[in-house]
């Protein structure tokens, strides 16, 4: 089987959270177990010259999106066992970060016509592509769409793993002839809730539908979760499963990290302490023995829990303890803990 993983960030090339975490770490671990796997993903300027210096130029071609007419390069390297390919544009990836930006409908629109049209210029042929949340989720539409006149990728099967569903790809209704440059014929399935939505456009088209977690797989079929998407996913749960994210424990391994002060492992956990303290001296905290310290370290959005935290802001103020917090996100949770940072930073 030959599984081509489509992700929009990877570790350790580039990171803003979770999803890049998996793409680093699934894709060696199926090649360990005898898959033939590679990765593609956009080539951000983040993505540094420790790994720029490694890559092969394989070719250019021009990607057509709507009325554009798009220079598209792919760079290659090889690392534990996979390839990973690398879609260059500077106008859609020179930008500093990786999301957030007034375009990104367009530039990951970019990135998922690449994709398919990048397929003759790879290694091989994939069975299997496998798109992960909103940045990918065009995918599946360009697929079939190029389907319909190129019958060597009539046998591509898709996946689509949702790890956060409240980000959908939602753009007006004229990206559809603007932007995408797919036929009418394509209105109804990428549309919902009179805009354009990338995610429902893949739950729909993909050939199987994955979560980060089975629990996750039961939520998001009810309205509280799924942020408008509970009635497609239910007519859709037939092909839907979920799969628990797993834990990269050499990456992660206090025993060898060298990222923390202290390594520390099962048998000797004394450097846990040693990392409070240092911890505490690198932050300005009292050095209080018996205070409980809780630290954070997250995007400050309501799906991590951060609501949660705030409701009893009041409350963890008044209690023993040492609260650390760091992460961006939401204005209203920023301002939250900027102030009770300001309030309580030295009591």
């Amino acid at each position: 089987m030959k599984l081509l993983y489509v992700t929009s960030e990877a570790y350790p090339f580039c990171k803003t959270g979770g999803l890049a975490d998996v793409a680093g770490s699934l894709p060696p671990a199926l090649a360990a177990e005898g898959v033939e796997t590679a990765v593609i993903l956009p080539l951000y300027d983040k993505i540094g010259p420790q790994w720029r210096e490694k890559m092969t130029f394989r070719r250019y071609i021009y990607v057509d999106l709507g009325w554009r007419h798009e220079y598209c390069g792919l760079f290659s390297l090889h690392d534990r066992g996979v390839t990973w390919y690398f879609v260059d544009n500077e106008k859609y990836f020179r930008r500093g970060r990786l999301y957030g930006e007034f375009d990104d409908g367009e530039r990951f629109a970019f990135f998922s016509k690449a994709v398919v049209d990048l397929l003759p210029s790879l290694d091989w042929m994939p069975d299997i592509l496998h798109c992960n949340d909103w940045q990918t989720a065009l995918v599946p539409i360009y697929l079939k769409d190029a389907a319909t006149r190129w019958w060597e990728i009539r046998h591509i099967r898709t996946v689509f793993t949702i790890h956060n569903i409240e980000y959908q790809g939602k753009a007006d209704n004229s990206f559809l002839s603007e932007v995408l440059g797919v036929s009418e014929y394509w209105r109804n399935i990428v549309t919902f809730d009179n805009c354009i939505n990338a995610m429902k456009s893949a739950i729909v088209l993909c050939d199987k539908l994955t979560t980060v977690s089975p629990t996750y797989s039961c939520e998001i079929l009810y309205a509280y979760f799924a942020h408008g998407l509970e009635g497609i996913l239910r007519e859709n749960s037939y092909k839907l499963s979920g799969i628990v994210n797993g834990i990269n424990t050499e990456l992660y391994n206090p025993a060898s990290d060298t990222k923390i002060y202290k390594q520390y492992s099962h048998g000797d956990i004394s450097g846990k302490d040693e990392n409070k303290k240092f911890l505490r001296q690198q932050l300005g905290l009292e050095q209080k023995n018996n205070t409980p310290l809780f630290a954070v370290v997250s995007r400050l959005v309501a799906h991590k829990g951060v609501d949660l935290i705030e409701k009893v802001m009041n409350d963890l103020a008044q209690m023993d303890i040492q609260l650390v917090v760091l992460g961006t996100g939401d204005k209203q949770y920023e301002d939250t803990f900027k102030y009770y940072d300001y309030a309580y930073h030295d009591k």
